[in-house]
């Protein structure tokens, strides 16, 4: 009879059994171990750190290395030994003279009183006394105060080493008192790396393509990949497969983001919503799933911008030459408008009770979107008109009569009747009043413009109704037609503040404008375009209460009036 294998009682996760123990095992960490070790080397020891950086980047770690280094049996030595019983008992924890005190459990006056009553005692063994506090920022204002003074003229067998993820939580009479090292997140190149390493100890088959999608969820956090890695080592019994990946971390296959991209450039809106639907139905995250999305147009957007910035794109080679092939579906323009669309889903996901409806909403926005032009191409034309009308090369803008203006609709005609002799006399009427006012500021055309009126078949009272359309407004009305100093580029620059403050005063007015763009200002007065298909929008905008709205906050912008 066989015995039953017993499982291993003193199983230590990854991220303890191959936490670093030497300065040069910490990854991704080579500027602060350098300073560390050449300060260890010259005596130039500072009384106190801080170690400020996110979650699992190596803070903790470098803070028991430094311990080590400081006090192992053969001597200060910026590789400590690993083999005396002063190191083991760090590596341990159990050493009374380096001190793990966390933060967020020890924070309060009373705590910091007995630190400052045992830094008096000299070190049992080593040569200082370490006391390494951990997530240093969640001590209250009291405890801070009561550390001040120990901590600006400690004893000399004491050192400190404070380790915080929020840093600006931390006073700034405690920063002044301490040397500061600010740990970056980890490439996922050499997380990559060391997965490979652990994985070949560990005896685990796991591909290339699953590293990477390991280490990239991880976003910079080695002790978190080194996590993942165990959990799917224990999911997959050994082997790590890609699928297995996408299950565990509720990711969206990239498949699915590629069919989801082909459906955007044909601007096919109903296999967009089956695409989302079926993301939706898998359980995926959605908020993972915009993620994805945003960081997929970023991607192309880079790209797009031209040689030499696929270095800046991470992802698996198969995935780079997708991305080649697909980086000429989207003008730049069309990248950025889903960039910002995509943005602002993101912001709004989180809290959102409906992420569906947003995430549809947001690609049916991409999915239906006109033909977009730059800002460059734009400025360009209005050169050439304003070139052409130095020249005088003005085209004149088509008149229609006063009947084709003031026609109705079919269905409103039984509720309104124009009659023609009404038109005229109130066209002549206001004709000659804006004469008497403005000084015969009335354009009188041209004996040729006359003769093509009069031959189109237009009688006077039309004639009179034409002027009157093309009269210049009075004096009165105008706000700001001569001598105007603003430019496009004026309202290009305060264009996010004024989305800002119109959505701070009326959401509604705010969201309608944002859809659109400056796209000339002539005297004073500015012009917005909008897409086509927003017609919507462009008539909500042109009501008084939003003009009034829009303008009266342009002008607390930039400080003049405008139409």
């Amino acid at each position: 009879m066989t015995k039953k294998k017993e499982p291993q009682e003193n199983y230590l996760i990854f991220a303890r059994k191959f936490r670093p123990q030497t300065f040069e095992e910490v990854v991704g960490q080579e500027p602060i171990t350098t300073t560390l070790k050449n300060a260890i080397s010259k005596g130039r020891i500072a009384q106190s750190f801080l170690f400020t950086g996110s979650r699992g980047i190596g803070k903790t770690s470098t803070a028991r290395i430094f311990a080590k280094a400081l006090n192992c049996e053969k001597g200060s030595s910026p590789t400590p030994c690993n083999q005396c019983s002063i190191c083991e008992e760090i590596t341990q924890g159990i050493s009374l003279d380096v001190l793990e005190i966390d933060g967020a459990s020890n924070r309060g006056i009373d705590e910091i009183r007995n630190l400052r009553e045992n830094v008096k005692f000299k070190p049992t063994r080593g040569k200082y006394k370490v006391y390494i506090i951990d997530e240093v920022h969640m001590l209250t204002g009291e405890a801070f105060n009561a550390l001040l003074k120990t901590l600006e003229e400690p004893p000399e067998h004491v050192k400190f080493v404070f380790a915080t993820t929020e840093v600006h939580k931390v006073p700034l009479t405690i920063l002044s008192r301490c040397q500061r090292f600010n740990f970056r997140r980890i490439p996922t190149e050499e997380i990559v790396e060391k997965l490979k390493e652990i994985a070949k100890q560990e005896k685990i088959k796991v591909s290339a393509k699953a590293l990477f999608m390991i280490a990239k969820s991880s976003e910079g956090s080695l002790r978190d990949a080194e996590s993942l890695l165990d959990q799917l080592a224990s999911f997959g019994g050994g082997e790590i497969k890609e699928s297995d990946i996408t299950f565990s971390l509720g990711l969206t296959d990239s498949d699915l983001y590629f069919s989801l991209l082909e459906a955007l450039k044909a601007k096919q809106a109903s296999e967009v919503l089956r695409l989302v639907g079926e993301v939706a139905e898998q359980g995926k995250d959605l908020v993972q799933f915009s993620k994805g999305l945003l960081e997929l147009f970023r991607n192309l957007l880079v790209l797009a911008i031209g040689e030499g910035t696929e270095k800046l794109i991470e992802g698996a080679d198969d995935e780079l030459d997708w991305l080649k092939k697909m980086k000429s579906a989207f003008s730049r323009e069309e990248l950025l408008f889903a960039l910002t669309l995509l943005q602002q889903l993101s912001r709004e996901i989180r809290w959102s009770d409906t992420p569906r409806f947003l995430v549809e909403t947001c690609l049916l926005k991409i999915a239906s979107r006109a033909d977009l032009r730059s800002i460059d191409d734009i400025l360009k034309e209005l050169k050439s008109l304003q070139k052409n009308s130095s020249e005088g090369l003005v085209t004149q803008p088509r008149i229609e009569s006063p009947q084709a203006l003031l026609r109705e609709p079919e269905e409103k005609k039984e509720h309104f009747e124009v009659k023609k002799d009404v038109v005229a006399s109130v066209a002549k009427q206001s004709t000659d009043c804006h004469s008497r006012e403005s000084g015969n500021l009335v354009p009188r055309l041209p004996h040729k413009g006359a003769a093509s009126l009069k031959h189109s078949g237009m009688t006077e009272s039309d004639q009179a109704a034409s002027s009157l359309l093309r009269t210049p407004p009075r004096n009165d009305e105008r706000t700001n037609s001569k001598g105007s100093s603003i430019t496009l580029s004026d309202i290009g620059r305060v264009w996010p503040e004024l989305l800002e403050r119109v959505k701070a005063t009326k959401m509604s007015c705010g969201t309608y404008l944002s859809e659109s763009e400056p796209v000339e200002v002539v005297e004073g007065l500015v012009v917005f375009g909008f897409p086509n298909e927003l017609k919507f929008h462009t008539d909500a905008i042109e009501k008084q209460y939003n003009k009034v709205l829009v303008r009266s906050t342009l002008k607390s912008l930039l400080g003049q009036d405008v139409n």
